[in-house]
This record gives C-alpha cells, structure tokens and sequence, in this order.
C-alpha cells in the first residue's frame, strides 16, 4: 500500500508503536520528536527526503501530526529557561526564545501579560524599566551560561555550580509563574543566589572543598572575593539584593515565609545575582544592544 493511502487510525497506530520502541531503548521525549518520525519514514522506503519547506512530503506531515495527538504541547516543547517579571503583585513568566544569529526581539512578545496589563506598562516608565532590566537578565541567563567563554568552560566546577544556579532559578520561576504556593519558590532562588557566586568562587581558582571550608553559606563573603578579581562585578548592588534575602538555613526550617510581593523581590533579585555571574563567564550583555541605552533600575 502506498503511504499515503494508509487511513490516520491505522497511521496513528504506527506512529505510536515506533514510539513505544524509541522509549524502551531509553531515547526521551525531546529525541523521539525527531526520531520517530525519521524511523516511521525509513519503515516506508523513504531513505532521503525532504524535512522542510517545497518537496516535503505530505505522508511525512501526517506522522508529524499523529505523533503530535499523543503528546500534550508542553510535553514537545523545546523551550529555553524562564524567568519571572512581578507587575503589581501579580507574576509573569518571561521566556527568551532560541535565536541563531542577528534577530530583533521584543521583550513584550516574550512575556506573559494581558495585552492591557502591556499598554498599562508602556505608560508607566518605571514598571517599563524594570521590566527591560528583567528580560535583560534572563536573557542573559540564558545565553551566557551556555556560552562559558575559555578558560571558565574548561573548569568543571564553574559549569556544574552555574548550571544548577540556573536549574533552581528556573525551578523558582516556575513556581511562581505556574499559580503554585509562591512560598515554594524562596529556597530554590536562595540556592541558585549561593550556586552562582560558588561558580564566580571556582572560575577564580577556588577547589569544591575550599569553596565549602571557606564559605559554608555566606554568600556576602563569595560575592566580596568575586569582585576582588572581576572589576565589573557590581559589588554594590549584589550586596544590597543579599542583604534583602533570607537565611538559607534558616529559612529551611522556619515556619514564617515572606511574603508574596518580598517572594517575587527574592526571585527577581535572584535572576539579576545569576545574570551578573553569568555575564562575567561569557560575552554575553543583553543590554548592550538596548538603544537608546539606560541605566539599571532595578535591582535597586
């Protein structure tokens, strides 16, 4: 029979099976987005063809569609980290896309706000400036910590230690921006606030062991032994986001938690903590690129 006589049950069934293969051999979601679909084709004779654009083939589209009604949207999403924007006491999720090369992009088509609550913000310059500096900082996260420039990305342990700072700020940003308990987000955006400094600490010549001798959890005395070696780390203001933020230990076992609006404050300052490191590990500076250029407002 000719593929593309084969009816969509029949199709769908197919699909599905190649699927179930591709997850017994231990191949996750993200992979058999493109595999399976290359294993269904092949299974029909098709050894090259065309993946995109005039030529493509139209049975090729069809398994596209099938393996795509098994899964829900979030499942094959292929999505970069988030973060979080507080307008008013409400959060928004920020999410950088993926670009290659020079592109234009627009903070407001990456952030989750009513196209009122957006025109609201355009009338307010200070609400506009924050946000900028957010998107700034999250893009950054993003970007620099997978682009650790010589000699930082050959040292294991500042590629570890930044890499779970973003993982917990991206757990925190979750947390808020998924209508979750926002209490939830305080010790994962304290970790990463302590995992990045620790990166700062390691890119610097520090071992594990002596980051853990030295320091424990002060992260007021990493971020003042970064800045003696990074000039443009801003020690002031790093300072001045920690000093608003919880006892990590502490606050582990304490039954009062902040607040809502001082949760969003420790998650954002947390991005900015992140970012800062982030941007002395690589070439990376969002806003650079913002013209007319501003100076940061936030964090304070």
């Amino acid at each position: 029979m000719n593929p593309d006589d084969i009816p969509d049950e029949n199709l769908l069934y197919i699909v599905g099976q190649a699927d179930k293969e591709l997850f017994e051999t231990g191949m996750d979601i993200k992979r058999r987005l493109w595999e399976v679909p290359r294993l269904v084709m092949k299974r029909f004779g098709y050894l090259t063809y065309t993946i995109g654009g005039p030529g493509r083939p139209k049975i090729l589209e069809r398994i596209d569609r099938a393996f795509a009604s098994i899964y829900r949207k979030q499942d094959l999403a292929v999505g970069g980290h988030i973060g979080v924007f507080m307008y008013r006491d409400i959060f928004a999720r920020i999410a950088v896309p993926h670009v290659f090369g020079t592109v234009s992009i627009n903070p407001f088509e990456c952030i989750d706000l009513t196209p009122i609550q957006l025109r609201i913000i355009q009338s307010e310059p200070e609400e506009m400036q924050v946000l900028i500096d957010q998107f700034s900082d999250v893009a950054d996260v993003q970007y620099g910590t997978q682009e650790i420039k010589s000699p930082f990305a050959n040292i294991e342990l500042v590629v570890r230690f930044i890499g779970l700072a973003r993982l917990h700020l991206h757990s925190a940003s979750a947390v808020l921006t998924g209508g979750y308990d926002f209490r939830g987000a305080v010790q994962s955006s304290l970790l990463a606030t302590e995992l990045a400094l620790k990166a700062g600490a390691a890119a610097n010549g520090m071992s594990e062991d002596q980051i853990k001798e030295k320091f424990g959890h002060n992260v007021g005395s990493v971020a003042r032994l970064v800045a003696t070696h990074w000039p443009s780390f801003d020690l002031d203001r790093v300072t001045r986001v920690i000093a608003t933020q919880p006892k990590y230990v502490l606050n582990r076992y304490a039954a009062s938690q902040p607040e809502r609006r001082d949760v969003g404050h420790l998650v954002m300052g947390a991005q900015y903590i992140v970012s800062e490191i982030a941007r002395q590990l690589s070439d990376r500076d969002f806003r650079k690129d913002i013209h007319p250029p501003f100076t940061r407002r936030y964090p304070a």
